[in-house]
């Protein structure tokens, strides 16, 4: 027994041995396995923390981009502050990411090419931002066009997602290992506490879970709290959240630089410290809201006005209690929509006048053309020549009037062309001192190399005696008038600021006085018509009307500034010129008699029976016509006239051009005068023929001159169509006298409106199309055309293309390309080239030596 029980005690000992042993192992291996799986766990934690800062650093690097194009849109410097927010980001995450990939050298590898490619991309970012700030939008726009960025982008994405894969494999195989560990906790815990383990498990699990869940949430609101204040900050205008307990809870930093309120250094604003006097600007544009009273009417909308700015703020309710406020400058919206209005206000009344101009020309015609007939009747009767010309005086006056309403309107006739304004200013100071009398001073300045400017020199004439006159009145007292002339620019920044002005070079004619100035609202009407602050009898309030559409028609821009007190400066800024200034030629006048032979073409009856009596009393032999179907029935029973006398605007079946051209065919050598009240760019397209005109009205002086010297320089008959000719024919080269018919193609339109006046000064009929594929046709429809001139750069077919398919199949027809490149490609010896850019000269030459040299 006592053996036994030492047995049994032996057995007991050996059993609580090895059970505390066991006990021991299990708790051991317990204690092992629960440290592995803490390690295993903390490096799950860690995956997920790894990948939620690379998918932040790849959404900060996607916010840095939208802030550079914000800045490349707008131009405006604070739309980089995502950017600025996003690099500090990148730059603390990278630290943190570094440190927890730091033991894995797969992870590391990539982290390390991620931070590479992501240190490039913000290289790429501040160049092209230093791009912008040096050179200007277009060129950072240009440098990002080069997709470069959007590669680099492409390649962070890319790699980010490889990271977080990576991580996501890692984790996978971390989450296995601590399974295992688990399960073989699990065993070593069945040992002493199983029931302990199993609860330990389910607490693993579930920390695992909400872990995750909670790191879920975590983003999700990060991300829409950065979207939310994202698209706050790309508001330029205030906008601000206040919640149910009147406090700001969201707002953009234009908000707080009108509440003069530091984010960061002091706590968010309440209504009752928006709407007290510390915060004079938000209680002035939030007060008219009620806010105050935070009641829930809905949304709202009221106009404010503050320092000078115009502002409409927005109200609107939330759900929830509180509201979002927006205060939106409305400012330059409202000058835009006054400016609009002044135009819209302008315009119609230039349509009013101008029509009334155009029909009271007709009936002064009429006036001036009887009273010129009298004057050869009167003999000596002193007193009926008195009052014919008392008659003729005022008819002269109502054509000026209607000069005057018709410059208004930019309906008067103008004969544009490169004048030099220095010298013009020059030339009028005497008729200037003699105008403005003794008690004016003059003085006149010009910059030196002033350039030229594309205008009517006689209307300048006016447009500056005018202005000098208007100065003159400004100083009852006597004072100075100054006339100034220099080279601007007007830049897109000017032009954005004023709708009618085209950005680029101008000769700048500045009239100023030291006068008494003008108020605002005087300057807002002084180019109205028939305004006018002189007296009764002293002014008919056109002269400013004029010079507005005087300066409007030759496609320039008038400025007024004045201040009572400081006197007023006129500014006229005339487009400029590279073509040479005509030199000035005297007419060795003419003799007002003629034996021609001449049709009349006239629809208004009375205009028709003075100008034939004119004519006739002359000595030519005239018909007339009252619209251009009979004129042209008249020529096909019996071309045989000298000159085809035509008013333009006229009822019929075909035009007065139409009708010339016809002539013109019957009889080569019969000569063109047209007439018209309106001005020759009003005239539809089809009519700028280049054929010599007088406008309405005219003295019988001008009439006999003008026919003088139209019959005097009649065309020989015209060459004929290359369509027609031969093609183993051999024209001769045109006389330089000869009008010649060009075929012009450009595709650029401002190009080809350009270089048609340019050929029409130079005395060509030109036809200009948008293509090689357009020439051909009209090449095709057997028209006349003398030259052929054509860009380089067309659509589809290129100018040579187009210049080798002419030659083979009219190569009696000249051909000139225009290129930028000068002589290119294998057709170069073959064709006559004409480098961009070229002046009206050269290109007098270039067609003279194609046309001289045509094979």
């Amino acid at each position: 027994m006592p053996s036994l029980l030492r047995s049994a005690r032996s057995t007991g000992v050996i059993a609580g041995i090895t059970l505390a042993v066991l006990i021991a192992t299990g708790l051991m291996l317990a204690l092992t396995h629960s440290k592995s799986a803490a390690r295993q766990q903390r490096l799950v934690v860690a995956n997920y923390e790894t990948m939620g800062l690379m998918r932040e650093m790849v959404i900060a690097v996607q916010d840095a981009e939208i802030g550079m194009r914000g800045f490349l849109l707008t131009g405006d410097i604070s739309s980089l502050e995502p950017y600025e927010r996003a690099r500090l980001r990148i730059e603390t995450n990278m630290r943190l990411l570094e440190a927890m990939v730091a033991g894995d050298p797969d992870t590391t590898r990539q982290f390390q090419e991620f931070r590479s490619v992501t240190a490039q991309k913000f290289e790429q970012l501040n160049a092209t931002v230093g791009v912008h700030q040096l050179n200007g939008r277009e060129a950072a726009l240009a440098l990002d066009r080069t997709g470069a960025g959007r590669a680099m982008l492409g390649q962070i994405r890319l790699l980010g997602d490889a990271l977080v894969e990576g991580q996501r494999l890692l984790l996978a195989r971390r989450v296995t290992a601590l399974r295992s560990e688990q399960e073989q906790a699990d065993i070593a815990g069945l040992l002493v506490m199983a029931g302990a383990f199993v609860c330990l498990i389910v607490g693993i699990y579930i920390v695992v879970r909400s872990a995750s869940r909670l790191e879920r949430s975590q983003l999700e609101l990060a991300g829409r709290s950065r979207l939310l204040q994202a698209t706050l900050e790309s508001l330029r205008d205030p906008i601000f959240v206040v919640d149910d307990r009147r406090t700001v809870v969201a707002w953009n930093e234009a908000f707080a630089k009108l509440a003069q309120w530091e984010p960061g250094k002091q706590a968010p604003p309440t209504l009752d410290q928006l709407l007290s006097d510390r915060s004079p600007a938000t209680r002035a544009l939030l007060l008219p809201l009620d806010l105050g009273a935070m009641s829930p009417k809905g949304s709202a909308v009221v106009r404010v006005a503050h320092d000078g700015r115009d502002y409409e703020i927005y109200r609107g309710e939330m759900s929830g209690g509180g509201a979002v406020v927006r205060c939106i400058d409305i400012t330059e919206k409202l000058h835009d929509e006054a400016a609009l209005r002044q135009g819209q206000k302008m315009e119609a009344t230039g349509q009013l006048t101008g029509g009334m101009a155009h029909d009271f020309n007709n009936i002064l015609q009429v006036i001036r053309a009887n009273l010129d007939l009298l004057k050869g009747e009167v003999g000596d009767n002193a007193a009926m020549a008195s009052r014919v010309q008392s008659a003729t005086a005022a008819a002269d006056r109502g054509a000026r009037l209607t000069q005057q309403l018709l410059a208004f309107a930019r309906r008067q006739p103008l004969t544009p062309q490169p004048t030099n304004v220095a010298r013009l200013v020059g030339d009028l100071a005497d008729l200037m001192r003699h105008s403005l009398g003794e008690r004016i001073a003059i003085e006149l300045k010009v910059t030196d190399d002033p350039w030229n400017a594309k205008v009517d020199a006689g209307q300048l004439e006016n447009a500056i005696l005018n202005l000098s006159i208007n100065a003159r009145d400004a100083m009852p007292d006597g004072g100075t008038v100054r006339v100034e002339v220099s080279n601007a620019t007007l830049d897109r920044r000017y032009a954005a600021l004023h709708p009618d002005v085209t950005p680029g070079p101008y000769v700048l004619v500045d009239v100023g006085d030291t006068g008494t100035g003008m108020p605002p609202e005087v300057v807002a009407q002084a180019f109205d018509p028939f305004f006018t602050t002189k007296g009764d009898g002293r002014g008919t309030g056109l002269g400013l009307s004029m010079v507005y559409g005087f300066v409007r028609q030759s496609n320039g821009h008038i400025r007024i500034d004045s201040a009572i007190g400081q006197g007023t400066s006129v500014k006229l800024y005339l487009p400029r010129t590279e073509d040479p200034v005509p030199e000035e030629r005297s007419d060795p006048g003419s003799s007002v008699s003629g034996t021609e032979r001449i049709l009349v073409v006239e629809d208004s009856e009375d205009v028709r029976r003075a100008v034939v009596d004119m004519l006739t009393g002359w000595g030519y032999r005239v018909e007339a016509a009252e619209d251009p179907d009979v004129a042209l029935a008249f020529l096909e029973k019996d071309p045989a006239f000298d000159l085809l006398f035509t008013d333009i605007v006229m009822p019929g079946t075909i035009t007065a051009v139409e009708l010339a051209q016809h002539a013109q065919r019957l009889r080569p050598g019969i000569a063109v005068l047209l007439t018209s009240g309106f001005a020759r760019g009003l005239i539809p397209d089809h009519t700028r023929s280049g054929y010599p005109m007088i406008a309405k009205p005219y003295g019988s002086d001008a009439l006999s001159a003008k026919l003088r010297s139209v019959l005097s320089n009649r065309r020989p008959t015209p060459a004929v169509s290359p369509a027609k000719a031969s093609p183993d024919r051999v024209e001769q080269p045109m006389e330089h006298s000869r009008s010649r018919r060009v075929l012009f193609v450009e595709d650029e339109v401002v190009l080809r409106m350009s270089t048609t006046d340019m050929l029409e000064r130079l005395g060509c009929s030109v036809a200009g199309v948008g293509s090689g594929e357009a020439a051909l046709d009209l090449l095709g429809q057997e028209q006349e055309f003398d030259l052929l001139l054509t860009d380089v750069g067309l659509p589809g077919m290129s100018g040579e293309e187009l210049a080798a398919k002419v030659r083979e199949k009219y190569p009696s027809l000249p051909v000139v390309i225009a290129s930028g490149y000068g002589r290119s490609g294998t057709q170069a010896d073959r064709m006559h080239f004409i480098s961009k850019p070229y002046s009206s000269i050269d290109l007098q030459q270039a067609l003279d030596h194609a046309v001289r040299n045509v094979s």
